[in-house]
């Protein structure tokens, strides 16, 4: 009896569309994960960004499922004698439903998530809320496409982002999935079930409230890259990636000035530069 309902939850995790503050969808997903990636702006500031992500799903006995997702990201920067952190906790949670059209589904989250250089601060000085929302639409076993809408409540303002993608097992080996403009992957199967390659596409934007709180920062984050993913065992995932920035580096800015950033030893905009990130996932 257990193992049944183990395998129905998993049935029905792999389904799910879940948000790390990117959206992206996928034939499987990640239980449990840790990456890290790191860069060096050309202004001289050593950066690394760690991430730390859960899923926790709940089928219903409609057949319904909700979840919950916890995000942790810790994003470090240091230039001589000087360094910054900031952090975020976010905990999004959501139900997919299945509508009376068989092919078609509905995803919905609200997103709770706390920002800034010190979480410890008043809630009304590091707190956003955002929703998603998303239909997918099933055309066959191999593909399906998906719209729908993002929003967060950033520390510059209203942060809406309509979505599209698709989920496409073009072969065996071959396969396109995400969500656009937030992610797209090419990914190809070198050696079935033990290594996959391609090139991925990743875009997030993102705010922290800064030291001070009349500040936050904003982290325009576009990466374009190759990748490659190794099983350990059959849920084991160990991910290599490697490509360049494209977007904005970490700015400062002031509450009342969101479009001009604020001089800084440590925050300046870098033209593209190279990124790694490496990582590890419990994968179903």
């Amino acid at each position: 009896m257990y193992f049944a309902g183990m395998k129905r939850i998993i049935f029905v995790a792999l389904s799910v569309l879940f948000i790390q503050m990117n959206t992206q969808a996928q034939y499987f997903v990640d239980i449990f994960s840790f990456n890290r990636q790191a860069y060096n702006i050309p202004s001289g500031a050593q950066t690394s960004d760690l991430f730390v992500n859960a899923f926790i799903p709940k089928v219903l006995k409609n057949g319904n499922t909700i979840f919950l997702r916890a995000h942790y990201e810790k994003l470090s920067m240091q230039r001589d004698s000087f360094s910054a952190d900031y952090s975020s906790i976010t905990l999004p949670i959501g139900m997919q439903v299945q509508l009376k059209n068989p092919k078609v589904k509905f995803t919905g989250l609200i997103i709770p998530k706390i920002a800034g250089a010190d979480l410890g601060s008043p809630l009304s000085d590091v707190f956003q809320l955002g929703a998603y929302s998303l239909f997918t639409v099933t055309q066959s076993d191999k593909f399906r496409y998906k719209f729908g809408l993002y929003y967060n409540r950033e520390f510059f303002g209203n942060f809406f982002i309509p979505l599209v993608g698709i989920d496409w097992k073009v072969s065996d080996r071959f396969t396109i999935y995400g969500t656009l403009p937030n992610s797209m992957k090419f990914s190809y199967a070198v050696a079935p079930s033990r290594v996959n390659t391609g090139i991925a596409f990743r875009s997030m934007t993102r705010s922290f409230r800064g030291e001070d709180v009349n500040t936050f920062v904003r982290y325009n984050e576009l990466q374009l890259k190759a990748f490659f993913d190794f099983y350990i065992t059959k849920k084991n995932v160990v991910f290599v990636e490697g490509g360049y920035f494209l977007g904005k580096t970490p700015l400062l800015y002031k509450n009342n000035d969101t479009e001009n950033s604020v001089p800084s030893f440590l925050l300046k905009e870098g033209k593209a530069f190279p990124i790694i990130n490496a990582g590890w996932a419990l994968r179903f």
